[in-house]
């Protein structure tokens, strides 16, 4: 089975110190152990470099080396699928903004929902529930706090 990782679980899962740092580490470990793989798209893993590199963030933010390293490490594990957008993405994250009456800080979830259904994928691990629940073909996992 496959379950896409939404970056704040990525985020949490590899800076020490965060809220919840404990429940990543456990819960992509806990997934993976049990024969899962993860499932990761690009602008994942851009937001990713983002955030861990900002230092209104963190008192203690990746530098952009360390950050594209890791990026790196995590975007060529062997448990991981990479999701590329299917060009329709761009498509289908429109019609989903206008069904859905879904406003302009909802445009990067809603492109991540897009890819990730037009790929096959119907689970998705987040700490933003709220973020994912409007999406119907959507199984929204919130990794234990």
């Amino acid at each position: 089975m496959t379950i896409a990782l939404d970056t704040d679980v990525l985020v949490n899962w590899a800076m020490e110190g965060t809220a919840f740092h404990r429940a990543a580490r456990h819960f992509v470990e806990r997934q993976l152990r049990g024969g899962e793989r993860a499932a990761l798209t690009p602008s994942v893993l851009n937001e990713f470099v983002h955030v861990t590199t900002d230092p209104r963030r963190f008192s203690s933010p990746l530098g952009m080396k360390e950050a594209v390293a890791k990026a790196r490490i995590i975007w060529a594990a062997p448990e991981v699928i990479r999701i590329h957008p299917a060009p329709e993405v761009v498509v289908r994250t429109f019609e989903l903004l206008n069904s859905l009456s879904l406003g302009r800080k909802r445009i990067l979830d809603t492109a991540l929902a897009a890819t990730l259904e037009l790929a096959g994928v119907r689970r998705l691990a987040t700490f933003n529930r709220k973020d994912f629940e409007v999406f119907p073909f959507l199984e929204i996992v919130s990794p234990r706090r």
